[in-house]
């Protein structure tokens, strides 16, 4: 997927308030009862729900809900995650996309998809929560940083989108080839940990940009790939509008997030 520097830039002005704000994520995965894994995800853009139901070994059931999005077909994702039926347990969220093409759903719910998953697979109970913050870039350097149920488990210095530290991701390009060197050169908690926080430094470049000042504008106006993802696939992107009042910006607190999140009955 391209950079939300280089699709954006065309549409929408730079965001002035931009270098006094954060980017928050948080990411919620539960297993309220045996075979069953519901799963959420709120920031600034999205906010997308999925349960998960397995036997075991393999999925049999999944239940998408998309609250708020960016464009217009976001919604429309809940169809092609159907797709996941049949697919094996993994604890490895990467693995799904050996099952489905991530390119044909919308990636956000796919990437939930695959963390719910691997959150059965791995037989851990209960609830995990995880948040994400990463405070607008200053001279290009910013800290990304990821918690689960409270307490910091990575934390990286970037700068201009590679990583200075810690090792062993120092050098890493968060948007150039990453989760291949990261599915190769980590294991576990460690490899999902870093993949949730690059895919959440991906999206707080969007902040980047005035999305509201650029008003509601075709999908197609953004220079993106064909087929990046569902809203950009051809016969749904020419349909696509973007939905500038569906952000919200969660800056000062991440209290309100997740508000939405209704328990199954």
């Amino acid at each position: 997927m391209a950079e939300p520097e280089s699709h954006f830039a065309t549409v929408a002005p730079l965001d002035p308030r931009y270098g006094s704000g954060c980017y928050r994520r948080v990411i919620l995965l539960s297993s309220p009862v045996a075979g069953v894994v519901e799963a959420a995800l709120e920031d600034g853009p999205h906010a997308f729900s999925i349960r998960i139901e397995h036997d075991g070994e393999r999925v049999i059931g999944v239940r998408a809900h998309a609250e708020r999005y960016p464009l217009s077909t976001c919604g429309g994702a809940v169809r092609p995650i159907q797709a996941l039926v049949g697919a094996s347990l993994s604890g490895v969220s990467l693995e799904l996309k050996r099952h489905a093409d991530p390119r044909a759903n919308c990636t956000h719910l796919f990437d939930l998809a695959g963390w719910a998953i691997a959150h059965a697979a791995r037989g851990i109970p209960g609830t995990r929560r995880y948040d994400i913050s990463i405070p607008d870039a200053i001279d290009g350097r910013a800290e990304a940083r990821l918690s689960l149920d409270g307490a910091e488990v990575l934390c990286w210095l970037i700068e201009h989108g590679r990583i200075l530290a810690p090792a062993p991701y120092a050098g890493q390009q968060v948007l150039g080839g990453f989760t291949r060197w990261a599915s190769g050169a980590l294991r576990g908690d460690e490899l999902e940990h870093a993949l949730m926080l690059a895919r959440g430094y991906f999206v707080s470049l969007a902040r980047i940009f005035d999305m509201q000042a650029a008003g509601s504008h075709p999908a197609a106006d953004h220079p993106m790939p064909a087929g990046s993802c569902y809203s950009y696939s051809p016969g749904v992107v020419e349909q696509a509008w973007s939905l500038p009042d569906n952000r919200r910006d969660f800056s000062a607190s991440q209290s309100d997030m997740l508000r939405w999140v209704r328990p199954e009955e």
